[in-house]
């Protein structure tokens, strides 16, 4: 699909309005200072794996010393290619111990996504989540449910793996919350945490135990057995917080400071999980933009850094709740199906987004003049724009392919012959993991992977603390493509 002007400032524009809102009591507090009001859950009934009360401590009576650091990449919105190259170079920098690249969750608005890439994505072992159609806060319920619906008729994904959600610009409420609930999503990572309510994820049987100024940390956001995994903020040298994108709130040399220190206090006090949540679209090397260079690097030393540690663990929302909710000590955590990687052995060309497939995918052109799309997927194509009223429609006549089934995972199934190639577990993989051997207080990979097979596995916020250097970059950044527009 084309990328236009329209489609970076529907992207900054939004972006700009969550931060004058943040400004204006929506945001989280400065200080560090957060801690519920009402908050009460008590440990004796609510116990894993279904039920965890909010607690700075890690999950089933583990120490902080006998606990792994968890590292979360998130980001937000399209999915494009410029974008998606960036963030594989930022994944490149996150070795596990086990010799496992790590991985990341993209909560995916479906405006300007190309789905072939959602489902690259995916097949690379990595999460896909929700995160509207048109990417608007406080969704109204077909904003959730028709993205669920898209993510998986256009992209692929199994309607039970997409389990999580944000909101946009991070403005959710006590509805939002609950509807997830009904929807049946896993989890929701919308709420900030500061210094005193930096909790590991819990579940919203007792309430929200984050954001508690926004009112609702009460009966409202009870909702059993439904995960909040909490976005940790990043604190400067005056004690204000920095939440998505905090490249853009300082020099990179003094981002990469605050990172560094702010990990530091995660991995030598409780070993909370530590995230690095980003908007790609602001690390795309677009013509007429300053140099993204010197934020990419910045977060790449930041991911340098934090796999020079032992102990350090970049994982995907999914896996990091996979291990709140049976957790094992840090010598363990390798030992865990979910932390090891496997390359699927498919034995031929389909179109399910892992390499070599980009001869297979459709271009399907929809609508005409200037509401023309052009849709990229391996499934069936839509007979007509995807909209909030009809998110998916019926596909034209002759376009056979299907997405698929419940019952079949993305990597195995031929959208053209419409055929599951793994219906068991004696699938073919290909074992990537490697021993863990800990040197000098930092877990290295050692030997080589294995070659052989193995039975299938189971398997908004906020931004700069002043206004004009935002709103310039928003005006350079405006003027430039639409100055590529008329040039094409």
């Amino acid at each position: 699909m084309k990328l236009s002007s329209v489609f970076l400032v529907s992207l900054l524009v939004p972006a700009f309005v969550g931060y004058v809102a943040a400004q204006d009591g929506n945001g989280p507090p400065a200080g560090g200072t957060s801690a519920p009001t009402s908050y009460s859950c008590p440990s004796t009934t609510c116990k894993l794996p279904a039920c965890n009360c909010a607690s700075a401590t890690p999950p089933g009576g583990i120490s902080a010393q006998q606990a792994p650091q968890f590292v979360t990449l998130t980001l937000d919105d399209a999915v494009q290619d410029a974008l998606l190259n960036t963030t594989y170079h930022l994944l490149s920098h996150t070795k596990n111990p086990n010799g496992c690249q790590g991985k990341a969750t993209f909560f995916v608005s479906i405006q300007y996504t190309n789905f072939h890439l959602v489902t690259q994505w995916y097949a690379n072992g990595n999460e896909v989540a929700d995160h509207t159609i048109n990417h608007v806060g406080s969704p109204p319920p077909e904003e959730i449910s028709g993205c669920h619906e898209v993510l998986s008729t256009y992209a692929g994904i199994n309607r039970g793996h997409v389990k999580g959600f944000r909101a946009p610009f991070l403005n959710y409420t006590a509805t939002t919350l609950k509807e997830l609930g009904q929807q049946g999503f896993t989890y929701d990572s919308s709420a900030t945490s500061l210094l005193d309510d930096a909790w590991w994820p819990y579940t919203l049987d007792y309430g929200l135990a984050n954001d508690c100024y926004l009112g609702f940390c009460n009966e409202q956001t009870k909702i059993p057995g439904f995960w909040e995994i909490p976005m940790a903020a990043t604190f400067d040298a005056t004690s204000q917080p920095h939440l998505m994108d905090p490249y853009l709130d300082a020099a990179p040399d003094l981002v990469l400071s605050w990172l560094k220190t702010n990990f530091d206090r995660h991995y030598n006090g409780n070993r909370a999980p530590f995230g690095v949540y980003i908007h790609p679209v602001h690390l795309g090397p677009y013509p007429g933009l300053p140099d993204p260079a010197p934020m990419v690097n910045m977060i790449t030393s930041f991911f340098d850094y934090a796999s020079s540690k032992a102990d350090v663990w970049f994982v995907t929302n999914q896996q990091l709740l996979q291990y709140v909710q049976n957790p094992v000590t840090k010598d363990k955590v390798g030992e865990q199906q979910y932390m090891q990687c496997h390359e699927p052995v498919v034995g031929k060309p389909i179109c399910n987004g892992m390499s070599g497939d980009s001869s297979l995918v459709q271009s399907c052109n929809v609508g005409s003049g200037l509401s023309a799309v052009t849709y990229n997927t391996c499934y069936q194509c839509p007979s007509q724009l995807i909209t909030l009223q009809t998110p998916v429609s019926p596909a034209p006549s002759g376009d056979n392919r299907a997405p698929p089934p419940d019952d079949c995972d993305t990597v195995w199934w031929d959208p053209i012959a419409k055929t599951c190639l793994c219906t068991n577990s004696s699938c073919s993989y290909k074992d990537l993991t490697q021993p863990i051997n800990i040197v000098k207080g930092s877990a290295q990979p050692a030997g080589t992977g294995s070659n052989g097979t193995t039975s299938n596995p189971s398997g908004s916020g906020a931004f700069p603390t002043t206004v004009a250097p935002f709103l310039l970059f928003l005006v350079v950044l405006t003027f430039s493509f639409v100055a590529m527009d008329n040039c094409v």
